[in-house]
């Protein structure tokens, strides 16, 4: 169906169905990420396309310990708003995991933690520190993205994407170092002055 703003988005969706068809996916590698030393305290996110959106962990949730309801399925999300469905609020990379989606259609899914890189996996990186959780830090990524399926965020950690969340996650423990840490204050993300 044909929206006013000229998205066409299906007419109808089963939310909770589909949440629960993923969920056990995401606590499986969640605990994964965890069990391999990459997941400290609430920082890293998982997120897959699905249809008329995406499935994407919650803010705050800690992926060695995910619960149901801290899967979230998100409909839509811009410079300003993220719409979602769920007791709890999408991660607050929510924005960034969308803009890849939107950009790379052959992306299904999508991780991050909050380390940094193996060395002796020559893993491109961003070249400055930018706001996550932003379109600008999304656009960033994607030329590094379109030539590698892992790249280093600078001072942010480390980003995977692939077909399912068990590739991303594969890929996280294979190029993440658990000893490089990167732990952050909440950055709110940039918006465009009007």
């Amino acid at each position: 169906m044909k929206y006013e703003d000229g998205a066409t988005r299906p007419d109808s969706i089963n939310i909770q169905t589909l949440i629960d068809k993923y969920a056990q996916d995401f606590i499986d590698c969640g605990k994964l990420i965890d069990k391999n030393g990459l997941s400290a305290g609430s920082g890293g996110n998982l997120s897959i396309k699905v249809p008329g959106g995406m499935i994407i962990t919650s803010t705050g949730s800690a992926l060695g310990n995910l619960h149901a309801d801290e899967i979230i399925f998100v409909a839509e999300a811009n410079r300003e708003n993220v719409y979602f469905f769920g007791l709890k609020g999408p991660s607050s990379e929510s924005i960034t995991h969308w803009t890849i989606y939107k950009e790379m259609p052959n992306v299904k899914a999508i991780g991050h933690v909050n380390v940094g890189p193996k060395e002796n996996k020559n893993i491109p990186s961003t070249l400055e520190e930018i706001p996550y959780g932003t379109i600008e830090l999304g656009f960033d990524m994607i030329p590094l993205l379109k030539k590698a399926n892992v790249v280093f965020l600078k001072d942010h950690g480390i980003v995977t994407i692939g077909k399912s969340l068990t590739e991303v996650t594969n890929l996280l423990i294979e190029s993440a170092d658990k000893n490089k840490p990167f732990i952050f204050p909440y950055v709110k993300p940039l918006i465009e002055a009007h």
